[in-house]
């Protein structure tokens, strides 16, 4: 029933007395129903629209976690890159550093080379004149027992 209709209604008018009461009983009936049915489809609906609303509430809160989360991922994303790239920088110095010390390591050892391979061919020369000297004083005896 419409609120035109409700407006509009007519009833009968009895011959004695006034209008028909079991009409007016009966439209009263039909509205009755119509507003219990309006009444309940307007329950439901309201029903419906918390439901979307707690929905929408909670997309809002989860929205606001996501983009919480992705604030802090990118934050702590950053962070390890900077940490990345410090450690990356020390490692290297540090690598750098150990390669100098081998190479002064490798020049000391070298030095001390070249000196004992100097002492050793110093040594050589002073035995090969001690060996002469030696081999001439046995030459100059057996010689001198040939005579």
């Amino acid at each position: 029933m419409t609120p035109v209709e409700i407006r509009n209604a007519v009833f009968p008018k009895k011959a004695i007395g006034g209008v028909d009461e079991s009409r007016v009983r009966e439209f009263l009936e039909r509205v009755s129903l119509d507003m219990e049915e309006s009444m309940k489809d307007v329950r439901r609906m309201e029903g419906e629209l918390d439901s979307v609303r707690q929905r929408m509430e909670e997309n809002q809160s989860l929205e606001t976690a996501l983009k919480d989360a992705l604030m802090s991922a990118q934050k702590t994303t950053g962070t390890l890159k900077k940490n990345a790239e410090k450690e990356s920088l020390l490692l290297l110095r540090e690598a750098e550093l150990k390669a100098e010390k081998i190479l002064d390591d490798a020049r000391s050892e070298l030095k001390g080379l070249n000196d004992e391979v100097r002492g050793l061919r110093n040594m050589k020369q002073k035995l090969r004149s001690e060996m002469k000297v030696l081999l001439q004083s046995y030459m100059d005896i057996l010689s001198s027992e040939d005579r």
